[in-house]
């Protein structure tokens, strides 16, 4: 039986500079996230984790010197400890997380008391992690999930609107709705195409009055006003994991997420600009309504963004020991959401919040 040592190892010092190991590196989301840490914090050391080094190389060329290669399969559990024995910080962005049946990175990471982030989409695997809390907490390793940016930022900004709207609206936060709207891939390719297909296999688990109820995937359109420059845009009922999230952890009777996109199965091979846009609705018992709204032209540089601000924030010490959601105070600080949401909001073309 495996030992689960005392303490948690300190961070690197100044001089030589954190090791952050993003898994998934040669990926496009990885390859995205690993670049915005560079940007964000130069004095990071970035280890590209994957299988393969002749994708990975480029990358890591592109990086410079605090940058290598890591050669590790997450399904190799000995690998993994081995590897995050060295790091300070692991980034887990090799998905899908739908397909996974097991919390393979974050398991190693409470061994190896190595600091732990994911980019998760799936309901699923993010509950599973979730029953992991007890475990990281008694090993003093803080972990958040579903660190993204849909989910991820979009958690952080509903926890603001209900934060704001219970001091200042006279009414109690009742109905929240995520509205997303992409057009293209923005480069992410296969990642959001094979995730949205996953998707469509799911019931969607949503909450009415404080009830949890099944819907059809894709049922339930609605024509969402997104605002200037992209307009009305029809979106449907989705399985997303901060629809049950933000229910528990915010107290908000009714939640639901809807998704479109233009086209509707898209052409996985484009690498062109997206159009990326998660909006927010919060209404209230006495009929107040506001709204936060993330608009970004390019999904994978977006993801990239909030993916590192997660992770800085879980590296500069925002996080308890845990394993907690975005939008969870032990997650993210309320001190520290507006560092991280300008992290995140980097190159947005409009961020708007707590609108009328």
């Amino acid at each position: 039986m495996e030992m689960v040592r005392a303490c948690m190892r300190p961070a690197a010092s100044a001089s030589s500079g954190p090791r952050v190991l993003v898994l998934g590196g040669t990926g496009r989301v990885g390859g995205s996230t690993a670049t915005a840490l560079s940007q964000l914090r130069p004095d990071l050391n970035i280890l590209i984790g994957g299988r393969n080094r002749e994708k990975g190389m480029p990358l890591v060329s592109k990086l410079g010197q605090r940058s290598e290669f890591i050669h590790v399969d997450i399904r190799n559990s000995s690998r993994l400890k081995e590897v995050l024995e060295g790091v300070d910080l692991v980034v887990h962005a090799a998905g899908p997380f739908q397909r996974d049946d097991k919390c393979t990175v974050l398991q190693a990471a409470t061994f190896t008391k190595t600091r732990y982030t994911d980019i998760c989409d799936g309901v699923d695997y993010s509950w599973r992690a979730k029953s992991f809390h007890e475990q990281a907490k008694a090993s003093g390793v803080p972990a958040l999930i579903t660190a993204g940016i849909s989910p991820g930022v979009s958690n952080v900004m509903a926890a603001e609107l209900v934060r704001t709207a219970k001091g200042e609206s006279g009414g109690e936060p009742e109905t929240l709705r995520f509205f997303y709207y992409i057009a293209g891939t923005g480069g992410a390719g296969p990642t959001t195409l094979g995730t949205s297909l996953l998707l469509l296999g799911e019931d969607v688990i949503a909450y009415d009055k404080g009830s949890e109820i099944k819907l059809k995937p894709y049922s339930g359109a609605r024509n969402i006003d997104f605002g200037k420059g992209i307009g009305k845009k029809y979106v449907y009922l989705m399985n997303l994991p901060e629809v049950k999230s933000t229910h528990k952890n915010l107290g908000l009777p009714t939640v639901h997420a809807l998704f479109g996109s233009d086209p509707f199965i898209w052409n996985w091979g484009m690498e062109t600009f997206a159009n990326f846009l998660p909006s927010i609705d919060l209404e209230s018992s006495n009929g107040h309504t506001t709204t936060g709204l993330f608009a970004h032209n390019n999904l994978s540089v977006s993801v990239g963004y909030a993916a590192a601000a997660f992770a800085l924030a879980v590296l500069e010490g925002s996080t308890k020991p845990g394993v907690w959601f975005p939008e969870e105070p032990e997650g993210i600080a309320i001190d520290a959401r507006k560092l991280l949401l300008r992290r995140a909001s980097r190159g947005v073309t409009n961020f708007t919040m707590n609108k009328e």
